[in-house]
């Protein structure tokens, strides 16, 4: 580097140096206070429970919750790897607000004979061989997930059977 550079680099440098005195630019930590929050404000999942609406549409097409912002689509019932039946639903989060992981908690209902509709005891992911029952994250806005949930109950026992989530109840032969 020439002579003539370092000094012009040297000019430039020493006045901006001089410029801060010490200790004049400390901020002391209890000065600054936030006034408002950036964004806007987090929007909170509207539950609401209803008397459930029975939808015997089981082949594909997408069902509206009538209280909550959601759509649900069958999907079907398969034997779960560790035993029972692990049903599958489509659901679509049809809000402006993430659907909280525990905010749907579905229950499989079916004919144990005579007419008797018997309560299928839900299982856990570990009970029923699956990586994931439900939800494990919240649902964001305009997505769907095809969630699982497993019954202690065989598949051949869902030939009349009603599987309630949300405000919806499918029903009919669930064995598909």
């Amino acid at each position: 580097m020439s002579h003539r550079l370092k000094l012009a680099v040297l000019s430039l440098l020493l006045p901006v140096t001089a410029c801060a005195a010490p200790g004049e630019n400390d901020i002391d930590p209890e000065a600054v206070t936030p006034t408002s929050t950036i964004g806007r404000p987090a929007e909170t999942f509207a539950t609401s429970e209803v008397e459930p609406v029975p939808s015997t549409e089981i082949n594909g097409e997408r069902v509206k919750d009538p209280a909550m912002d959601l759509s649900y689509k069958w999907q079907g019932s398969s034997y779960a790897p560790g035993g029972g039946t692990v049903v599958v639903v489509a659901v679509t989060n049809e809000s402006d607000a993430p659907l909280p992981v525990d905010a749907l908690k579905p229950t499989l209902k079916y004919n144990a004979g005579g007419g008797e509709m018997r309560t299928a005891e839900a299982l856990t992911a570990d009970a029923a061989g699956v990586d994931i029952i439900g939800l494990d994250l919240p649902l964001g806005p305009g997505a769907t997930v095809n969630a699982k949930y497993a019954f202690n109950v065989s598949t051949g026992n869902l030939w009349d059977a009603q599987f309630t989530i949300g405000n919806i109840t499918f029903q009919g032969n669930l064995n598909n």
